[in-house]
């Protein structure tokens, strides 16, 4: 299903005539570490509360938790990689982080504009964000472009200023501030 995923998604971008270049991570930095345990822990209680639905016949329930549970292995990057070559799409392997390097990309004008679910990707100082444009077309949801100039200065904040609230608001490096600060879902 991964192939599929890919492959419906990459057609559809070429077909409205945007050249996608595919950045994939490499090894998490090590400020991740912590995040990335939380989420391990965090997918283990989904299992168990899959199995639980399961054990119910909750046909509901087992669709929320089985795409909770999905977890992106190696193998599933390396068929991706595969297919997009086959495909005549480029694919580039992050020294760390994807989002830092599709930043580093659109800062020095190799790409138009970075298009990630991640909103940790705006704290890497990208000038053009694209969020909702890898959704599914079933999902029908608006894509939103963000000049981040323009919203600095709508804001009235420097970027330092606006990485620091971003990382007040919750990142995947620390924990946001409880009770004082919002999550991304």
């Amino acid at each position: 299903s991964h192939l599929q995923g890919m492959f419906n998604r990459t057609i559809r971008l070429l077909e409205a005539g945007i050249e996608p270049v595919y950045v994939f991570d490499d090894q998490p930095p090590e400020l991740k570490k912590q995040e990335l345990a939380k989420r391990y822990l965090k997918r283990k209680d989904t299992t168990n509360d899959l199995n639980t639905t399961i054990e119910t016949g909750d046909l509901e329930g087992i669709e929320k938790y089985s795409k909770r549970t999905v977890k992106v292995t190696k193998q599933h990057n390396e068929d991706c990689k595969r297919l997009l070559r086959l495909m005549g799409v480029p694919t580039i392997k992050a020294p760390c982080e994807a989002e830092a390097q599709s930043a580093a990309l659109c800062k020095s004008d190799k790409v138009f504009a970075v298009a990630s679910e991640n909103m940790d990707t705006l704290t890497f100082g990208v000038p053009r964000f694209l969020h909702h444009l890898m959704d599914p077309s079933s999902k029908k949801i608006s894509v939103m472009e963000f000049d981040v100039s323009k919203v600095l200065e709508e804001l009235r904040l420097t970027m330092d200023q606006f990485i620091d609230l971003c990382i007040l608001s919750g990142c995947d490096y620390c924990d946001n501030i409880k009770g004082r600060a919002i999550r991304e879902a």
